[in-house]
């Protein structure tokens, strides 16, 4: 993905909402914008309450920003449904 559509839609976060990148090997990362994105040509480094992490922009395959109301309401879900698989 192009370094400047990752900071066009990392400058678009308000307080309101945050950012889902999701990466080729399936991982995601959630971002608001509290978080530190830099952009070296082709790198791109992202500093998070959930760690530092630097990848290459062909990586990113997608990013979806959400209200953070409904980031909670799946994360729920997503629990509930992990405890289940658990029993």
């Amino acid at each position: 993905m192009n370094v400047s559509v990752i900071m066009s839609y990392f400058d678009a976060l308000t307080d309101k909402n945050a950012m889902y990148i999701e990466f080729r090997d399936g991982g995601k990362l959630l971002v608001d914008c509290n978080d530190i994105i830099r952009a070296e040509e082709d790198l791109i480094e992202i500093k998070s309450t959930f760690g530092s992490y630097i990848t290459e922009s062909s990586n990113v395959v997608g990013l979806r920003i959400l209200n953070r109301v409904d980031i909670m309401a799946k994360a729920i879900i997503e629990n509930m449904i992990n405890a289940e698989g658990d029993e």
